[in-house]
């Protein structure tokens, strides 16, 4: 039997951080060039890749969003990737952890009227779940949660509404760059 020489309990370590990182479109993962549109089947969480075809798109779901327990729904939508930040808290303490509510990221893609979605939940709040959800867009004013993924807390608000008309791209281009 050849001599072999142990592998250190490092490898296994970063070979299992790299993969991480190519699932959750870290340095590692596909992103569409610029002049592409980036396939949902590539890399369904490499939605980020989305904002290079058009940094200054508003898609028909940017705006702001009810939840039907009471959430509200920041949602940005460019090409067919949409991000969103929700919350319930009335009062964001700046640094402080565990307020009472709920505040989460999501980010997924819409095909047709169909919209799945990963979303964590933020220790900016006190609850602490995550998952993937599935919605389908309705009347051009509300999505209905058809489906949840995962095995964390199951998520509040199960229809969100429209508050307030979209944005259009002017209103985009006058409005402050972001930092």
């Amino acid at each position: 039997m050849p001599n072999r020489r142990p592998i250190p309990p490092i490898v296994p370590v970063m070979l299992a951080l790299g993969t991480a990182l190519a699932g959750c479109g870290g340095e590692g993962s596909p992103t569409p060039s610029a002049s592409t549109s980036a396939s949902p089947s590539a890399n369904p969480l490499s939605a980020i890749g989305c904002a290079t075809d058009d940094p200054q798109g508003v898609g028909e779901l940017t705006g702001a969003w009810a939840g039907s327990t009471g959430g509200v729904y920041y949602i940005r939508q460019v090409g067919d990737c949409v991000w969103w930040f929700g919350t319930e808290l009335d009062d964001i303490l700046p640094g402080r952890t565990g307020q009472p509510g709920f505040a989460n990221v999501a980010a997924g893609r819409l095909e047709g009227a169909d919209l799945e979605v990963e979303y964590v939940d933020l220790p900016m709040g006190d609850v602490l779940g995550g998952g993937g959800l599935s919605w389908t867009y309705v009347d051009g004013r509300q999505l209905l949660l058809t489906a949840q993924r995962g095995n964390w807390q199951a998520f509040g608000d199960t229809v969100l509404t429209r508050i307030e008309g979209r944005p259009t791209p002017e209103a985009s281009a006058s409005a402050s760059p972001s930092p």
